[in-house]
């Protein structure tokens, strides 16, 4: 919604733009499941066309990474912006998983989603391959893994202007630690393949999650002699991408993930001793010390929902998240958010079941979808104001919302995610 009306001569339009979004909230009251599954379908079909490179190959350089953010110039210039690759991708899987139950209980053909999902969880495995490469190594699976191999030169390929990326400015450049692991890349992958261990019931995509999950446990996994470090080590150069203090706090929580998606306990330096347990449930009980929000708070959440195991005060994962949440809400209310991260209790349900009694009304949830706009979230610059679609969506997504500055138009994934969540919980 704009918050301004300028009525300098000739600035006329942005008040028909605020008349407009007023329309659009008056269309918002009125719309039914039917339109927001229009939405959806829409949706879809612009991430597919403007948003990713689907190849059918997850070979292909660059294919199955998606666009974080589509900027379009006055003049039609289009630059696309990619960043965070394989926390996108993690989103990307859960979507394509969701989206397999649904269809399933719908009766509807699964094949193109479930051929998609494959080769979306291929494209780690690539990424996996050739990280090395950019440090003048030699290509290895080995779990140290890109999180884009997104060129400047593929521009034609996906209809852009310009690409941005992490690949396109420092591959090639030995000095660097950007586009390498971390451990919030892997956050949110274990949610998308959990989703898929649970929801997808195909030998092939199970064995894909197994392999996806070691490959995030490989990569923050250093042996230096006798000595077992939670830490991401450049296996070309031996330089520290991402220092054990960052990492080994939450190592309990990491290895736990890993157990439930594949059915293996992890011993790898000293995980689950009773000091790192404490130290995670510390991090569990105090995580929203944080009054502006940052990953942090994502990542705990994420992998909270991921192992089944909840902080103080609650019953069980669902009435946490539900808990923490609406907390994290009130600290923002800048962000028009009814409870930070909707879609968290939604898949804990689907993952781990509920046997409480405070489910979240099913119009807290139709409201959001009703909210977003047919022609997808944006945030834009008008006489040098921010302009941002209606709350709860004026930002990058419902998984970062903090993220309100950045300019250009968004992928959606948190609408299609949010909405086959919903449908397979609440649906009749």
């Amino acid at each position: 919604m704009l918050y301004f009306c300028r009525m300098n001569t000739g600035k006329n339009f942005l008040c028909a733009i605020l008349l407009l979004c007023f329309g659009v909230l008056q269309f918002v009251e009125a719309q039914t499941p039917e339109q927001n599954r229009e939405k959806y379908d829409i949706f879809r079909k612009r991430f597919n066309d403007s948003f990713v490179y689907a190849s059918g190959d997850a070979a292909s350089q660059g294919a199955y990474i998606p666009v974080e953010l589509r900027a379009v110039a006055a003049n039609g210039a289009v630059t696309l912006y990619w960043a965070d690759g394989t926390w996108w991708i993690g989103h990307y899987v859960a979507v394509l998983a969701l989206e397999y139950a649904r269809l399933r209980i719908e009766n509807l053909p699964t094949d193109a989603t479930l051929a998609e999902l494959k080769q979306t969880l291929l494209t780690y495995r690539r990424l996996d391959l050739n990280a090395e490469l950019c440090w003048n190594g030699a290509a290895e699976h080995n779990g140290f893994y890109m999180r884009d191999d997104i060129a400047g030169n593929m521009t034609n390929l996906f209809g852009a202007t310009t690409i941005r990326s992490d690949y396109s400015s420092k591959c090639g450049d030995t000095t660097t630690r950007s586009n390498s692991p971390s451990q919030d890349q892997a956050w949110a992958s274990y949610m998308g393949l959990a989703l898929a261990k649970k929801l997808v019931n195909n030998p092939e995509i199970q064995q894909l999650v197994v392999e996806t999950a070691e490959m995030f446990l490989k990569s923050m996994q250093h042996t230096d002699g006798k000595n077992e470090t939670w830490e991401v080590v450049n296996p070309v150069t031996g330089v520290v991408a991402q220092k054990r203090g960052d990492i080994e706090w939450l190592r309990y929580a990491h290895a736990s993930a890993f157990e439930f998606l594949a059915d293996t306990v992890i011993k790898f330096g000293h995980a689950h001793y009773s000091f790192w347990k404490s130290a995670w449930n510390f991090l569990q009980n105090n995580f929203m010390i944080d009054k502006r929000g940052h990953f942090n708070w994502y990542g705990v959440m994420v992998l909270s929902t991921v192992m089944n195991e909840w902080g103080s005060g609650g019953r069980n994962i669902y009435d946490w998240l539900v808990n923490c949440g609406q907390k994290l809400a009130k600290k923002r209310p800048d962000l028009g958010q009814p409870i930070m991260f909707p879609h968290l209790p939604l898949v804990a349900v689907l993952l781990h079941g509920y046997n409480g009694n405070k489910m979240l009304p099913r119009d807290l949830y139709e409201d959001i979808l009703n909210a977003a706009p047919r022609e997808g979230a944006s945030v834009q610059k008008v006489e040098g104001e921010l302009v941002r679609t209606p709350a709860p969506w004026g930002s990058m997504s419902l998984f970062c919302p903090w993220h309100t500055q950045s300019v250009g138009e968004y992928n959606m994934l948190d609408y299609m995610l949010l909405y086959n969540a919903y449908r397979l919980v609440y649906s009749d």
